[in-house]
């Protein structure tokens, strides 16, 4: 009896141990296929070229191994509008999320990931913000999904 005790006690302890393993907090930043990722563009003022900002993004995630493919699963989010004569910058990154309430299974789409500046004064220090949130964003994306960066 005591043996069959020890060895549920042990079962027991060692299932838990394992769906507590498989149970790990994540970053938001984790997808299927992070190879390929959707990037969608808003620059709102006319006097800026968006296709600057679509290069500069897509050379950047072509650095790190991962090309600009539509989904809808996950995208990133690049907008620029211009308020009071500056710029402001929004990074965001949507996902589908699932989560429960009051005993229910839901997904939606959220953003889970996002980064603004604001009172950028010129186009230069715009380009500049825009590299700098990239490629924060690239690190933590890479980290999170186990990619390696190319050399």
């Amino acid at each position: 009896m005591t043996k069959h005790c020890l060895f549920s006690l042990l079962a027991a302890a060692l299932f838990l141990q394992s769906f507590i393993a498989t149970a790990q907090t994540g970053t938001g930043l984790e997808i299927d296929n992070p190879q390929q990722l959707s990037v969608v563009y808003t620059i709102v003022p006319t006097n800026l070229d968006p296709h600057q900002f679509e290069t500069l993004v897509e050379d950047a995630l072509s650095a790190a191994n991962i090309e600009q493919q539509h989904r809808d699963d996950a995208q990133l989010f690049l907008r620029v509008e211009e308020q009071a004569g500056e710029y402001l910058l929004y990074l965001d990154f949507s996902r589908k999320v699932r989560y429960q309430a009051n005993g229910q299974c839901f997904t939606r789409d959220g953003f889970v990931w996002g980064r603004y500046v604001k009172e950028i004064s010129d186009a230069d220090d715009l380009i500049d913000d825009v590299e700098l949130l990239i490629e924060e964003f690239i690190e933590l994306y890479t980290e999170a999904n186990k990619l390696s960066l190319s050399q």
